[in-house]
């Protein structure tokens, strides 16, 4: 095809072969490098997010143990008769061991108010000609409703009932015909001896319905009064307004739900628990025991073959970053020094049971070493022993805990050592993006150059060639070229 040009197809030299290889080892020792730095930024990025996985797992291991958790305590209930709760109850941190005998005398309960009898034949009945207001209270609580003219007994219910600030009343309406006729029934939420509920008026019509009348008579009478709930703790009479006795038994909180049966009372037994305790020391040891894992992997060398060149394992991500190994250097550090009161009987993890193995792994030894305890013996002793002091290691304000949620948040939070390291190695990816967006500018330019170059060379050269082919061809043509003379 005519117009189409390959460079050397003047001269017949492989330029096009010569500019390609020229290119390729440009574009191989430029892009090489940007490459190879791209693939170590994104192998530290993702090294630098598994650490800061690896330490918020550890961290999070270590908020089980703060503040009063491992201070918790079971409440068991021993109920009078199967099939039936007559009592619940929970701890605090700082409840005594101990157990209770509980005799639940008496519930709790609000008042309950009826209309006499005869006064309404049915729910359509009309309460009042003309407009008024009631005024429902229990204890501290009041709130009104407004009586229009002509309003039926059914709407007072309703209206009762949707009021937005009604504080615990329900108004039911019983049709019981006969003697009885229709009934009014107002219950109340309110529990607690002296919380009756109380109905006022300012309309003399409102009489029936009230229990205090601004005319002769009240017409609504209390059916049950609101009363305590009366409990025997040890044969010590206790009284509460509602059915929840908070400090009856110091740092201890029952909730009654029936009256227990004659001689046969409820038996309720505060323990430390530690069950969960021992699980949530242990999960901290397993965390942190993963944690040396995680790190050891990430910063492994690479391993060379015998000939000192040939790479059999590829190092870690953060092989050559000595974060990583200044964080776990410096935990051990902590976990292996003073955790509790110095001087105290439970100073340190080891005085505990807890030590590190071999592999710089936390755990609680079966076996004994130069003739002491091992370490579950020391750790079951602990816990059975000082209960509260092995909490008081991990928990608290200056206890274990806290000193190493602190210690790994530097690294952890939203800004920390490992988000400045994070943002640092983005900033390099976006540079390294732009080197290389640059360097395939080059690239172009630079083929674009040598294609200049030795198409002008192609040119010259053949050039060249066909002058030397004229010449050639013009001196053959002369006398005594070309042709071979015989004597």
């Amino acid at each position: 095809m005519s117009g189409i040009n390959f460079l050397g197809s003047a001269s017949g030299l492989p330029l096009e072969e010569l500019v390609s290889t020229l290119v390729k080892v440009e574009r191989d020792s430029k892009l090489g490098r940007i490459d190879t730095t791209k693939t170590t930024l994104n192998a530290s990025l993702s090294g630098v997010g598994q650490l800061k996985s690896a330490l918020s797992a550890f961290q999070d291991a270590i908020k089980k143990l703060g503040g009063n958790n491992l201070n918790a305590r079971i409440a068991t209930v021993t109920q009078p008769t199967e099939n039936k709760t007559y009592i619940e109850a929970s701890a605090s941190g700082t409840a005594v061991a101990a157990s209770f005998d509980i005799k639940v005398n008496q519930l709790a309960s609000g008042s309950r108010l009826e209309s006499a009898d005869l006064a309404y034949g049915s729910a359509d009945d009309v309460i009042s000609t003309t407009d008024g207001t009631l005024t429902l209270t229990a204890g501290s609580k009041s709130f009104d409703v407004e009586v229009t003219a002509g309003m039926t007994l059914n709407q007072l219910r309703q209206q009762i009932n949707a009021q937005s600030d009604n504080f615990g009343i329900n108004a039911n309406i019983i049709n019981a015909g006969g003697t009885v006729g229709t009934k009014l029934v107002l219950t109340s939420n309110e529990t607690g001896a002296g919380n009756d509920l109380v109905i006022t008026n300012n309309n003399a019509e409102l009489d029936a319905i009230s229990t205090v009348p601004t005319g002769a008579t009240a017409g609504l009478t209390a059916s049950q009064v609101a009363q305590d709930a009366i409990i025997e703790i040890d044969g010590i009479i206790a009284t509460n307004s509602s059915n929840t006795f908070t400090n009856a038994i110091q740092d201890v909180s029952l909730t009654v739900k029936a009256v227990t049966p004659a001689g046969n009372n409820a038996t309720v037994d505060i323990a430390t628990d530690k069950e969960a305790a021992e699980e949530n020391i242990q999960n901290f040891i397993n965390n942190f025991n993963v944690l040396v894992d995680q790190i050891a992997d990430l910063t492994k060398s690479r391993t060379l073959g015998s000939d000192g060149k040939t790479v059999t394992a590829e190092g870690g991500a953060l092989a050559a970053d000595s974060l990583p190994r200044s964080v776990m250097n410096q935990l051990k550090g902590m976990l292996g020094g003073v955790v509790g009161e110095s001087g105290s009987e439970l100073a340190t993890l080891y005085s505990m049971g807890i030590t590190f193995n071999d592999d710089g792994k936390l755990e609680i030894a079966a076996t004994s070493a130069f003739g002491a305890d091992s370490g579950r013996v020391r750790f079951d002793r602990a816990l059975n022993e000082n209960y509260d002091g092995v909490a008081a290691i991990f928990g608290g304000d200056t206890g274990l805990s806290a000193k190493l949620d602190e210690f790994m948040s530097q690294f952890t939070e939203a800004g920390g050592i490992i988000a400045g390291k994070e943002n640092s190695l983005k900033i390099q990816l976006d540079k390294n993006t732009k080197d290389l967006e640059a360097a395939n500018r080059y690239i172009e330019s630079f083929e674009q150059t040598l294609r200049k170059r030795y198409t002008a060379l192609d040119a010259l050269l053949g050039s060249m060639q066909n002058m030397a082919s004229t010449v050639t061809s013009q001196l053959a043509s002369l006398p005594g070229f070309g042709t071979n003379k015989s004597n």
